[in-house]
């Protein structure tokens, strides 16, 4: 041991091997006896018979003993502030460990990063206002009592966003982090009807992605039509999140949001691709990524307000540069601090759109260019691509039978549409486009043959299948999906006497899912066939499977019946010879029929035989009658 020694008469230091130190007995505020009588801690909150007259502590913590200052004695003329001991703070989320805050550990981080973005001058973001509460167990609980009885014990009443069930559990979010943070202290003070306590979990989220499911797109709709001024082709978008009319209705639609986005260039495309004028100012946009496809849905835009968001980078203006601007709202946003004079910001602005001539209300100068006016009038795009009307017929009859056997619950007879010496692999990887919470592809992802991610050769031997009857095997592993064949687009690749190669893409859901709501996953799928008999077999069959964009989810299974009339894969073969996918007898049509249509057997069967058998034409009267709701209801009883 070594001693530190300031005045010998005065105050001494011991410090040990094991980092402690030792406050000498010279000093009478830690004076007492050295062995166990008079210890003012004894059996106290402090612990019970630490035996020394000076106070010890060892390094990094306190170890729960009181701080050397914490106690003054009165013979040396200071004044005891302890009245009748301390106390501990009040923590709210606190785990009651050592080193807690009144806030916890990620509010601290939290409040220190948010200081941080204010001193620099950048904008908080909307994702640090957020709060997810979530109650365990919440789903045998009604909505209102689980409201009510938070609101109840709260001194005003908050409003709550998103309210619904994830497995069996009740969520909801707040935007107040200060409504979060006296959410949580309820927890555990409040009774359920079944006799337990109510646990709260509180914590810090981003902003809700709301599925926006078809009342809500309606509202939206609507909104858009009251904002809509068709004199002057104008639409305001303005403050959208903060929208009266819509949080009156429990709807918070923020455009900052791709799948809010997503719906209003889908409504601005069907319904008003004529627009001249965009207002999006005050909306807390960080990027225009998701305004993209705007461009081709309004190409007409001369005039767009983004002021008042908070846009970062003048390169985000890329991303919208296909519109032909003459008149631009930019103030308001960070990227407008960046530029060392005006001249330099009106020429980075022009480098986007060259023909802008009132930037931020001020009228500028004409611009100087050499470029001609023409107009040109691209071809119209084409979902699906087929060579021509016999290959189209051949490709979708094919699709039909092998997708009726693809998503029965038997998948063994599609050995007749497999080559003996065919090939198959599966590829599956999560959507990077996706902001939200992704459903699991781990069914997929095992047996998949990402060549970016399976280095391993013998591993990537193994993952492909040889010989239609490991392919079937394999198929009739994967999980059992029902496919929206409106979703279906075709492109033809190559077509000969020989072979022929094409893509399928589309959307299907899972049928054995044990969720309320199956996901909707994404495919892409290569057939590569050769001639057989009269129909054709597979010799390769590459399957990628993903999630689907909101997008795809919202206009998913929308309309149901037994052939793509309306799907990009249009158009009903005539009659021609049966593929290798199988028989032609009654029986097997009616439960083809009943599986695409959703009748039952005895309505199928009807309907088949009231058309003499012709399928095509028994699906066209089908589909006919279903959209005009002429069927009756116990049709569609299993």
């Amino acid at each position: 041991m070594c001693a530190y020694r300031r005045d010998p008469d005065k105050f001494t230091v011991t410090a040990g091997r094991d980092g402690s130190r030792s406050f000498g007995d010279h000093d009478d505020r830690w004076s007492g006896p050295r062995y166990g009588g008079g210890n003012k801690y004894k059996n106290k909150k402090y612990g019970k018979g630490r035996g020394y007259g000076g106070y010890s502590r060892g390094r990094g913590t306190t170890g729960g003993r009181p701080n050397p200052r914490s106690r003054f004695e009165d013979d040396d003329g200071d004044i005891n502030m302890d009245s009748g001991g301390s106390k501990p703070r009040f923590t709210p989320y606190s785990r009651g460990g050592r080193g807690s805050s009144s806030r916890g550990r990620y509010s601290r981080t939290r409040d220190r990063d948010n200081n941080t973005l204010q001193r620099l001058g950048l904008p908080i973001s909307d994702e640090a206002r957020w709060t997810k509460v979530t109650v365990p167990h919440g789903k045998k609980c009604e909505k209102d009592f689980l409201l009510k009885t938070i609101n109840g014990q709260l001194t005003a009443p908050f409003e709550p966003v998103y309210f619904h069930h994830e497995g069996k559990n009740a969520v909801f979010y707040v935007k107040d982090p200060d409504v979060g943070s006296a959410i949580k202290r309820l927890s555990n003070r409040m009774t359920m009807p079944n006799g337990y306590k109510m646990v709260l979990h509180v914590m810090y989220s981003k902003p809700p992605i709301i599925p926006m499911d078809e009342s809500a797109i309606k509202k939206l709709q609507e909104r858009m039509s009251d904002r809509y001024d068709p004199t002057t082709r104008s639409l305001n978008l303005s403050s959208m999140f903060s929208d009266e009319v819509l949080r009156a209705a429990g709807m918070f639609l923020a455009l900052n949001r791709s799948n809010v986005m997503s719906n209003v260039i889908k409504v601005i495309k069907e319904n008003i691709p004529e627009l001249t004028s965009l207002n999006l100012s005050n909306n807390r946009l960080l990027s225009l990524t998701h305004m993209s496809d705007m461009v081709s849905a309004a190409p007409g835009i001369t005039s767009l307000d983004l002021g008042k968001n908070q846009l970062r980078s003048i390169e985000e203006l890329d991303k919208i540069s296909g519109w032909k601007l003459d008149h631009i709202q930019l103030d308001g946003n960070d990227l407008c601090d960046r530029f060392k004079d005006r001249n330099q910001y009106i020429s980075a602005v022009r480098k986007r759109f060259p023909k802008v001539i009132n930037l931020d209300g001020h009228v500028l100068p004409p611009p100087i260019t050499f470029e001609l006016e023409t107009s040109t009038v691209l071809p119209r795009t084409k979902e699906s691509y087929f060579l021509n009307e016999d290959i189209q017929n051949i490709v979708v009859k094919f699709l039909r039978e092998y997708y009726s056997l693809y998503d029965a619950d038997n998948r063994q007879p599609l050995l007749d549409a497999y080559h003996e010496q065919a090939l198959f692999s599966v590829t599956a990887s999560y959507n990077p486009a996706n902001d939200y919470k992704q459903a699991s592809l781990n069914d997929y992802i095992s047996e998949s043959r990402n060549l970016l991610k399976c280095k391993d050769p013998a591993r990537r031997e193994k993952l492909l299948r040889q010989g239609k009857l490991p392919v079937v095997s394999q198929l009739c592993l994967l999980p059992k999906t029902t496919h929206d064949p409106n979703s279906f687009i075709v492109d033809i690749s190559h077509a000969s006497n020989t072979h022929l190669i094409f893509a399928l893409s589309g959307v299907f859901k899972e049928s054995e899912s044990k969720s309320d709501k199956p996901p909707i996953r994404a495919f892409n799928r290569v057939f590569y066939t050769v001639p057989a008999g009269s129909g054709m077999v597979i010799t390769n069959d590459m399957l990628t499977v993903s999630n689907a964009t909101t997008e795809q989810i919202q206009n998913a299974f929308k309309s149901a019946g037994p052939t793509p009339s309306s799907s990009p894969v249009t158009g009903v073969p005539p009659d021609l010879p049966s593929t290798s996918l199988g028989g032609s007898d009654h029986q097997t049509m009616i439960q083809k029929f009943s599986l695409q249509s959703g009748m039952n057997l005895d309505w199928s069967g009807k309907c088949l035989e009231e058309n003499g058998w012709d399928y095509d034409k028994s699906a066209a009267v089908f589909t006919q009658l279903n959209s005009e709701g002429r069927i009756p209801a116990q049709a569609f009883v299993k």
